[in-house]
C-alpha cells in the first residue's frame, strides 16, 4: 500500500533536502502539514508533523523550472 503521509524526515530524503529545509518551507507556508488528532488527549493535536504525499507532488510541479 502506498502510504498516504511520510515523515518529516522521510519528506526531506525524498526532495533531497536536509529536514531544516524541509521545515523552513512549512514554516514559510510554502508546504503544508497533516497534523493528526491525539488518541491519547481527545480535542488536543498529536505532536508528530507528518506531510502528505500529494502535497509534495504539488510542491515539486509548483516549483518545476524548464530550462
Amino acid at each position: 500500500m502506498t502510504p498516504l503521509v511520510l515523515s518529516r524526515k522521510e519528506a526531506a530524503e525524498s526532495l533531497q533536502v536536509s529536514v531544516w529545509v524541509l521545515d523552513r518551507y512549512i514554516a514559510d507556508g510554502l508546504l503544508p502539514t497533516v497534523v493528526l488528532p491525539s488518541t491519547k488527549n481527545p480535542g488536543e493535536r498529536n505532536r508528530r508533523v507528518l506531510v502528505a504525499v500529494a502535497d509534495l507532488q504539488a510542491f515539486v510541479v509548483k516549483h518545476r523550472e524548464v530550462l
